[in-house]
């Protein structure tokens, strides 16, 4: 099992990125050569399938739970004709192989997988693969202070629009919510509010609140299933600390003894502040998470 480590990137980091080697439609192209036509769907009706990875020692953090929920995502939408899971971790593989240099210098990258329909009235789909640099020094300090959380008014779409369960590039909603929260602190991250009022997810992260020792996070149906919640439940798990699921209202959420936050490319950090409530340190449950987390992240 890797144990997740952070590297600062080189000074050249981002110039290195944009040469860095990209898979798109097949070809294998300079990052920066990636361009997605005005008449692809992915653009005309932002119908995007995508999966955002990275790597913890170098190698990719649970890839095959990314690759079934890209999958998922991809039938449900009617992106036809792509690669089986088997390809998709070849084409991986191979990415990082192409990309050697680069990952060496940088330590750990980030990965992001995207499809589209293609052109209207093609049958062929727009298929994407590339890297990501990841801010060291952001995760580091996200994991040490925490993040401020600003409860907004912004609502999840009804599964009648689309399920939950996906990850899509439709991300309107989870922008709004993050330059409503920029109004009150520049790190901070805006959570979105269920049908009801009730608490759901930010645009990065996961959500679960810390009871007396008991972890409690949104029901199932509200959420997008992070591939990083689910690693951090089977640690839980095996600390023997109690999880549910179960809708939380406003008041139970700034109440919460600690407030959990869990997702790709920082892993588990905490909220150091609700609203304009009291400024909140590093909970006894995150502590032990993420310590195990750090030293039990399973590795594909």
């Amino acid at each position: 099992m890797a144990k997740p480590k952070t590297k600062r990137q080189p000074a050249n980091a981002p110039s290195r990125l944009a040469d860095s080697t990209a898979y798109f439609c097949g070809q294998w192209i300079k990052r920066a050569e990636i361009g997605l036509s005005v008449d692809d769907i992915g653009f005309l009706q932002g119908v995007t399938a995508v999966e955002r990875m990275r790597t913890y020692s170098r190698n990719v953090f649970e890839l095959p739970l990314h690759l079934k929920r890209f999958c998922h995502t991809a039938c449900h939408l009617g992106i036809d004709s792509l690669p089986d899971e088997a390809r998709f971790t070849e084409l991986v593989s191979e990415l990082l192989t192409r990309n050697a240099v680069m990952v060496q210098e940088q330590g750990d990258v980030g990965i992001t997988l995207f499809a589209t329909p293609g052109r209207a009235g093609s049958p062929s789909p727009t298929i994407s693969l590339h890297l990501n640099s990841l801010d060291f020094e952001l995760i580091d300090r996200r994991m040490r202070e925490g993040q401020p959380l600003i409860i907004t008014d912004v609502t999840q779409q009804p599964d009648q629009t689309w399920p939950r369960s996906l990850k899509v590039r439709s991300r309107l909603h989870y922008y709004l919510a993050d330059q409503f929260a920029s109004r009150f602190a520049t790190d901070a991250a805006g959570v979105l509010v269920d049908q009801d009022g009730t608490i759901t997810e930010t645009s990065l992260a996961n959500l679960a609140i810390v009871e007396a020792g008991e972890i409690i996070s949104p029901l199932a149906e509200q959420v997008l299933a992070g591939v990083t919640q689910q690693v951090i439940e089977m640690i839980a798990i095996k600390q023997s600390i109690p999880w549910r699921k179960e809708r939380i209202d406003v008041e139970r959420f700034h109440s919460a003894h600690e407030v959990l936050c869990m997702g790709t490319t920082t892993g588990i950090w905490f909220a150091s502040q609700i609203n304009d409530g009291e400024a909140r340190t590093p909970g006894r449950v995150y502590e032990r998470l993420r310590d195990r987390f750090a030293n039990d992240s399973p590795d594909v």
